[in-house]
C-alpha cells in the first residue's frame, strides 16, 4: 500500500496518481484550487452588494440550508455580520439527532430572530426509496438526500423570490473527494427514479424533486446564483465551532456529517464494510491540505475503527449484490450535454445579466 507523502490517501482509490515526490494529484489540484480561491475572495465585497441589490424590495436577500453542523451554522453566523437578511430552512426526514442538530439550529435561529422553515418529507417514502437503493447495490446512498436539497432549494427560492442561494461547502474542510467514493450523480433524477421503479416496481412520487428541464429554467430564465460564502474566508472549523459555541451555545457533534444518524450510519457503517471505502482518508486529506491536521494525527485516528449508530439494517444492507451507475438507466451523456452548453452560455452572456 502506497500513501501520499502530504496526505492520508493511498492506492486504492483507482484514480491517485502520485508525482516524483510522492504526492498525490488531490493534493496536487488542492493547491492549484487554493490559489484560485485566493483570488476569488478579493471579490467578496461586490457579491455582497450585488447580493443586497438584488433583495431590494424583497422580504430576504439570500437563502440558506442549516444542517445544524458547523460549516452551514458559520456560514448563518458570517451572513448576518455581513448585513444581509437570510431565510432558513431544514430539511426533516426522520433521521436528524435532536439533541445535536436540531437544538444547534433552534438555537442559531432564536437568538439570531431570523425566520425559519422546517420543510418535512414524507419519511416513510424517503425510507423507501434509500432502501431502493440499498437493495440495487448503489455505492451513494447519500445522492438521494443531495438531490432532496437541491430540489428543496430550488423550490423555496423560487416561493420566496430569493435569488441567491448560501451553501456550506467550502475547499478548507471538503475539496477532497475521490469520485470512486461514489460515482452516482444526485442531480441525476432520471437514475434516481429508474433505481427505485427496478427495487420498488412503482414510480416515485411524493418526494420533491428536479428534473433537468427544472434545474436549467432555474438557471437560466430565473437566473439563481450560487455563493460558498466559506471560500472568501480563512475558514478554520475548530476556531469556527469555538465561536458558535461561545456565542449561540451550540455543541459540536462529532464527525463531519454526522448530524445526521442516517448519514453517519452511511458513511461509517455502509460504505467501509460494503465498499471497503473510509471517507475519513478524504476528509482528513482536505484538513491537512488547509493546515487544520497534522498527517500523524490523522493516521494515527484511521488506525482506529470508525463508531457508527446501529439503526437495524447492518446486516440486511449486506445481502445485496454491488451494482453501480450505469447499471440503471441514467441521464449522464445528456446532463454532460447541458453542462457545456451552461458553460458556454455563462462565459458569452452578457455582463448586465448580473446586475
Amino acid at each position: 500500500m502506497r500513501t501520499c507523502k502530504k496526505c492520508v490517501l493511498d492506492n486504492s482509490i483507482p484514480e491517485l496518481e502520485f508525482d516524483r515526490a510522492g504526492i498525490c494529484n488531490f493534493c496536487l489540484d488542492w493547491e492549484k484550487r487554493e490559489q484560485e480561491r485566493l483570488k476569488e475572495k478579493e471579490n467578496l465585497p461586490k457579491i455582497i452588494e450585488q447580493i443586497k441589490k438584488d433583495g431590494q424590495g424583497k422580504d430576504y436577500d439570500i437563502l440558506i440550508g442549516l444542517s445544524g453542523g458547523c460549516d452551514s451554522s458559520y456560514c448563518l453566523h458570517l451572513l448576518i455580520e455581513l448585513g444581509l437578511r437570510p431565510f432558513c430552512f431544514t430539511i426533516d426526514n426522520g433521521w436528524n439527532r435532536d439533541r445535536e442538530s436540531d437544538e444547534n439550529i433552534l438555537k442559531m435561529v432564536e437568538k439570531l430572530k431570523v425566520p425559519f422553515y422546517r420543510y418535512t418529507i414524507d419519511n416513510e417514502k424517503f425510507n423507501e426509496l434509500y432502501w431502493s437503493f440499498i437493495k440495487g447495490g448503489i455505492k451513494n446512498l447519500e445522492a438521494i438526500s443531495d438531490h432532496l436539497i437541491f430540489a428543496t432549494t430550488y423550490e423555496l427560492a423560487d416561493k420566496y423570490n430569493i435569488r441567491w442561494t448560501c451553501s456550506g461547502g467550502n475547499l478548507a474542510t471538503e475539496s477532497i473527494m475521490p469520485r470512486s467514493f461514489g460515482e452516482e450523480d444526485p442531480r441525476d433524477l432520471f437514475f434516481i427514479k429508474s433505481v427505485y421503479k427496478k427495487m420498488i416496481g412503482q414510480k416515485l412520487t411524493g418526494l420533491p424533486m428536479l428534473p433537468l428541464w427544472k434545474e436549467q429554467y432555474y438557471r437560466l430564465i430565473k437566473r439563481f446564483e450560487k455563493i460558498n460564502l466559506l471560500d472568501y474566508f480563512e475558514y478554520n472549523r475548530n476556531e469556527a465551532a469555538k465561536i458558535l459555541s461561545e456565542k449561540y451555545n451550540w455543541r459540536e457533534y462529532g464527525e463531519k456529517h454526522c448530524e445526521s444518524l442516517l448519514t453517519w450510519w452511511f458513511q461509517n457503517y455502509y460504505l467501509p464494510i460494503k465498499f471497503k471505502i473510509d471517507k475519513r482518508k478524504a476528509h482528513f486529506s482536505s484538513l491537512i491540505c488547509s493546515g487544520q491536521m497534522a498527517r500523524e494525527e490523522a493516521l494515527v485516528r484511521l488506525g482506529e475503527s470508525p463508531v457508527y449508530p446501529k439503526i437495524g439494517w447492518e446486516e440486511e444492507c449486506l445481502k445485496y449484490p454491488i451494482k453501480g451507475y450505469f447499471d440503471y438507466p441514467n441521464s449522464y451523456h445528456i446532463r454532460r450535454v447541458v453542462m457545456w452548453l451552461y458553460k458556454i452560455w455563462k462565459f458569452w452572456r452578457p455582463k448586465k445579466i448580473l446586475q
